[in-house]
């Protein structure tokens, strides 16, 4: 076995624990985002690791957040962009290559973020939980992930 497939074989398992990492969506105590980490309906990228998706989301009075993230994308499988569906809401984020097999996509309601980059969606966009979803570029859903978002 190469160093090269040593090395990548590693850093995908150091990303993979760093992915376990998250809040839990049942602990009332967590002053953080709501995540749900969920996996993937594609192939694995270099035969190693399922394509997977992880979905964070913030609800305040004002105010909608969501960061759709796909992890272990194929290069070859060309641009990626993500969907967020809330209840009849969805919007859809402008595709990009993943780097070094990664894509995150923001969705916001506030200016500040829209204008650094974010997909405008409105303050009342997230009604109980959000869906995000990894699309490939022949519009194939390789990953998807839902969690129910706290209202803060």
């Amino acid at each position: 076995m190469s160093t090269q497939t040593v090395l990548a074989r590693f850093a995908g398992v150091v990303v993979l624990l760093g992915a376990c990492q998250v809040a839990s969506p049942t602990d009332p105590s967590a002053d953080q985002a709501v995540v749900a980490a969920g996996t993937g309906t594609g192939g694995t990228p270099s035969g190693y690791y399922s394509v997977s998706a992880r979905v964070t989301c913030e609800v305040r009075s004002h105010r909608s957040k969501i960061s759709v993230d796909g992890r272990h994308l194929s290069p070859a499988d060309g641009r990626f962009s993500a969907r967020a569906k809330s209840g009849a809401n969805t919007a859809t984020a402008p595709a990009k290559a993943a780097v070094a097999g990664e894509a995150e996509f923001d969705f916001d309601s506030d200016s500040g973020d829209i204008g650094a980059g974010a997909v405008a969606i409105s303050p009342s966009f997230i009604g109980t939980d959000v869906t995000g979803e990894i699309v490939d570029a022949s519009g194939k859903v390789v990953a998807t992930a839902t969690v129910k978002c706290t209202v803060k």
